[in-house]
C-alpha cells in the first residue's frame, strides 16, 4: 500500500471533497422525501444543496490557502486563467442521478499551479472511494496504486458512453455512428450519468474505454490527471489530440484505442 497523502494541498483537497461528499449523502436522504414531480420544490432543494456543498468546500480550502483562486462549475469567473494557484471544484457530478435517487455521483477537485494540473481528487461518497493523483507520482484508490485496463478485445470489453448527445446535428450523427459500430462489435455499454466517476473507473480498470462528447474542458481536469497517471490515454477518433475541437474523445489504454480507431476509420 502506497501513501501520497503527505502533500499538504492534497490533504486539504481530500478534506474538502470528503466534507462535500458527506453533505451530499445527508441531502440525498432528505431528497427521498421530495416528489420528483414537484419541480419548483425540487429545483430549490437541488440549488440549495449545490450552494451548501460548494460553500463548505470553498471554506475549507480558503482556510488553509486564503490567497488561492477557486473556480466552481456553478460559480465561474474567467479571470482564473491568469492566476498562479487555482482550485477547480465540482460540488456534484451526476446531478440527474442525485435527483432520481440513484447512488452514483461524486465531488471532485483539480489543482492547477502555473497552468499545470498537479493534483486530482475524486470522491464517491456512497462507496467511500477516494481517487487521488499527483502529477508524476501515479494514481491511487484509497491509498492503493491503480492502473488502467489492459483489455483490448471487443467481446470482453466494457465501454462507457455519456448521454449528452444534444449537440449540433453533425456531431450527434458522428457519435451515434460510432456507437452503432461498437454495437456491431458486441461491445458491452455502460451509461452512468457521472462522467467524472467514469474517468476514475477508466483509471482503475473498471471500464476499458470511454466514448465521450460535449464535455466542459475546465471540469475535465480532475479526471484527466487520473487518466494520465494510470497509463490511460485520451485522443480524438483519428488518434490525435484535437478531441476538444472535434467534440468526441476516446479514452482508454493504447492498444484498445488503436483497434477502435482502425474500426472507425474503416467504417466512416
Amino acid at each position: 500500500m502506497e501513501k501520497n497523502y503527505m502533500h499538504p494541498m492534497l490533504n486539504i483537497a481530500i478534506r474538502a471533497v470528503r466534507k462535500g461528499g458527506n453533505l451530499l449523502i445527508q441531502k440525498y436522504d432528505l431528497q427521498k422525501n421530495i416528489s420528483i414531480l414537484d419541480k419548483k420544490k425540487n429545483d430549490y432543494f437541488i440549488n440549495n444543496t449545490i450552494n451548501i456543498v460548494q460553500n463548505k468546500m470553498i471554506e475549507i480550502i480558503l482556510k488553509s490557502y486564503p490567497d488561492h483562486f477557486i473556480v466552481s462549475q456553478y460559480k465561474i469567473n474567467k479571470t482564473f486563467i491568469k492566476k498562479k494557484n487555482i482550485w477547480i471544484i465540482n460540488p456534484i457530478d451526476g446531478i440527474d442521478n442525485f435527483k432520481k435517487n440513484l447512488p452514483y455521483f461524486s465531488t471532485s477537485i483539480a489543482i492547477k499551479i502555473k497552468n499545470n494540473t498537479v493534483i486530482s481528487v475524486i470522491y464517491d461518497p456512497f462507496k467511500n472511494e477516494l481517487f487521488t493523483a499527483i502529477k508524476g507520482k501515479g494514481a491511487q484508490l484509497n491509498g492503493y496504486r491503480i492502473r488502467c485496463s489492459e483489455i483490448h478485445n471487443f467481446s470482453i470489453s466494457s465501454v462507457a458512453i455519456n448521454d449528452k448527445i444534444h449537440m449540433n446535428k453533425k456531431l450527434s450523427l458522428l457519435y451515434l455512428k460510432i456507437i452503432n459500430l461498437l454495437i456491431l462489435q458486441k461491445v458491452k455499454f455502460r451509461c452512468t450519468g457521472s462522467p467524472t466517476l467514469d474517468l476514475a473507473y477508466i483509471a482503475n480498470g473498471r471500464f476499458d474505454c470511454l466514448l465521450h462528447c460535449n464535455f466542459t474542458p475546465c471540469f475535465f481536469l480532475a479526471g484527466k490527471l487520473q487518466l494520465k497517471e494510470s497509463g490511460a490515454l485520451i485522443c480524438d477518433i483519428n488518434g490525435g489530440s484535437n478531441y476538444l475541437e472535434s467534440g468526441v474523445a476516446l479514452i482508454g489504454n493504447y492498444k484498445f484505442l488503436r483497434i477502435i480507431q482502425k474500426k472507425i476509420q474503416d467504417f466512416l
